[in-house]
């Protein structure tokens, strides 16, 4: 492996800009409200993290993600996301669509996200991007499904009705790539316009926004093989940081086999595979690490995704 020291410069430049636009800013995101997105594969699918990776694959690019978490249990989380974004031609300004649905036990949420992200150059081949992203989160709760469960149904204390609402999301980032190094930093719900009940509580819980920190480096171990190492750093003012240690082998730019380790939490075994040049596969089997979990809480996520090549983009390789 030959890394030259211009290039090594080169890369920390954009990270310097980066450091410095993320202090300014992350003040600010460390502020208000929303929950944690969680997935093993989050290094094929950053765009749910991060809108500043719009346009990031220099194409039309398509992903899934089906999550079935803690499979045997009733009420378990169930989470899909369809993510789709593309590059303009004048390769400065991307734009993106995330669709977003999670259901645990009764209560479910739908989201839909448009995104913006502007790239400024850092180099021949790094650049530094913007993002912006805004949408409408409908959250619902089906207390009425209850009922027939609950010994006393004239408990004053229990709702048995439906409860629906919709709010306003706002999320930002910042991403740099360069041809070794992704870094990222970012906070994909701001601030909310607020909703009249949360879950189990009739009013909404004052919290703070989850910040994502994000790098993946490339290490090219011989023509045929590349090595990634990786974390995400995940932030919430008054919680301790979690983070997700991941290493990965790519084989003949086709097959990868990767393993993912969350903080105290659990390991994941990831495999993908190309099985078109222009669509991938993944599937991830995560094991629960704590002893009280360990028994049936196992969780499957599969991941597709499609990149679609323009020769007007002229691009090679999208990854």
């Amino acid at each position: 492996m030959k890394i030259s020291a211009a290039h090594i410069m080169r890369s920390f430049t954009g990270v310097k800009y980066l450091i410095i636009l993320a202090i300014a800013w992350l003040s600010v995101s460390l502020a208000n409200a929303q929950h944690a997105i969680q997935f093993s594969q989050y290094f094929s699918n950053q765009l749910v993290l991060n809108p500043a990776y719009a346009g990031a694959d220099d194409a039309l690019s398509i992903t899934m993600v089906h999550r079935n978490q803690w499979t045997g249990v009733n009420g378990a989380p169930k989470t899909t996301t369809l993510s789709g974004h593309t590059l303009f031609k004048n390769k400065n300004t991307g734009l993106g669509i995330n669709l977003f649905s999670d259901k645990i036990n009764i209560h479910s949420n739908v989201s839909l996200t448009g995104i913006y992200s502007y790239r400024i150059k850092t180099g021949k081949r790094s650049y530094l991007s913007f993002g912006l992203q805004a949408g409408i989160n409908y959250v619902k709760s089906d207390y009425a499904s209850l009922a027939g469960s609950i010994n006393d149904p004239n408990d004053p204390n229990i709702r048995f009705e439906n409860m629906s609402d919709a709010e306003f999301q706002f999320g930002t980032g910042l991403y740099f790539k360069s041809p070794q190094l992704e870094l990222g930093l970012s906070t994909p719900i701001l601030f909310t316009s607020g909703i009249n009940y949360y879950m189990d509580s009739l009013s909404n819980p004052s919290s703070t926004p989850h910040f994502f920190l994000f790098t993946r480096y490339k290490i090219n171990l011989s023509p045929h093989v590349q090595l990634h190492p990786g974390f995400l750093i995940k932030g919430k003012s008054g919680w301790p940081l979690a983070a997700d240690l991941n290493i990965d082998a790519l084989f003949n730019e086709v097959l990868m086999f990767g393993l993912s380790y969350r903080s105290f939490e659990t390991m994941s075994v990831i495999v993908q595979i190309k099985v078109l040049p222009q669509m991938k596969f993944g599937y991830a089997y995560e094991l629960p690490l704590s002893s009280i979990q360990r028994r049936n809480y196992n969780t499957h996520e599969i991941m597709l995704n499609y990149i679609f090549h323009y020769k007007d983009y002229n691009v090679k390789n999208p990854r």
